[in-house]
Order: C-alpha cells, then sequence, then structure tokens
C-alpha cells in the first residue's frame, strides 16, 4: 500500500490535475509498444480544449529498425541521466512522432497512482523537445498547431 491511498480522493485528484502539464515525465503501462510494457513518457503538449495530450517517449536506444535513416535518428535527443531523477540511465528522446493520449486517461492513472509521476523536464531540455517536434517531418502540420507548436 503507497502513502497516496491515504489521501483523500479530493487530494489525489488536484494532484493529478496539476501534474497533467506540458514537461511532466510519466512511467506507465503502454499498450500501443510491441511488446505492450511500462514506458517512460514526457507531456508535450495539449489541445484546446485540453481533452487530448502530445506524449513522447524516452528509450533506452534509438531502434535502428524504425530510425533507418541519418534524418530520423537526427529526432532523437540524447538524455543523460545526470542531473535527471526521472532517468536510471543515458537514454533517447523520440522526437519524431507525437503519441496522442485521452486526458481523462491519463489523469486517473495518476489519480490512483500518484507514483506515475516521476519528474518535469527543466526548461532548457522542454526547449530542445519542441524544436525536434516543430522540426520532424513525420509530424503532420496540422497535428503540430492543434498541440500549440505554431500559432493559430
Amino acid at each position: 500500500m503507497s502513502l497516496g491511498e491515504f489521501f483523500p480522493e479530493v487530494f489525489k485528484a488536484d494532484y493529478a490535475r496539476r501534474n497533467l502539464e506540458v514537461g511532466s515525465v510519466l512511467k506507465l503501462y503502454v499498450t500501443d509498444t510491441k511488446p505492450p510494457k511500462e514506458k517512460r513518457f514526457i507531456i508535450v503538449g495539449k489541445n484546446i480544449d485540453g481533452l487530448c495530450l502530445a506524449t513522447v517517449y524516452i528509450n533506452s536506444e534509438i531502434n535502428e529498425n524504425i530510425n533507418y535513416s541519418p534524418e530520423l535518428k537526427e529526432l532523437h535527443l540524447p538524455f543523460q541521466a545526470a542531473g535527471r531523477t526521472y532517468l536510471d540511465h543515458d537514454s533517447f528522446v523520440d522526437c519524431s512522432e507525437f503519441v496522442i493520449r485521452e486526458q481523462k486517461e491519463i489523469e486517473l492513472a495518476i489519480k490512483n497512482r500518484p507514483g506515475v509521476v516521476i519528474g518535469t523536464l527543466c526548461d532548457t531540455d522542454l526547449t530542445a523537445v519542441r524544436n525536434k517536434l516543430i522540426n520532424s517531418p513525420k509530424i503532420k502540420r496540422k497535428d503540430k498547431k492543434r498541440f500549440g507548436f505554431y500559432p493559430e
């Protein structure tokens, strides 16, 4: 049993809402990977009504089978674990594409298990990630606009 389970529901809901911010790093079991597994990811954008979140994965290494070209490899931002408490080892942020998630689903996961929030990107890292995402040819311009990467 975790300490979070003893807090009132209103506290857990407030904590979940506060951590649904751009730059939050979470560690959750996801089913959109092969095989499904627990993954770290970063919230990088919200749509205008806040119902959907754009996220990117943090990976241990670059998957050479999917990211075979130098251009695709360049869209992976290396993050050293030193100074980043949410990392266990040096990793890569995959800035080639968004993974779009429902806000309610993530909010419920945080509310039920507050420990899934494992950190927050510093401003410098968040800017670097956003710049890579803006330059990704794999992300459609309309999706970049939808999640706040371009002005309307």
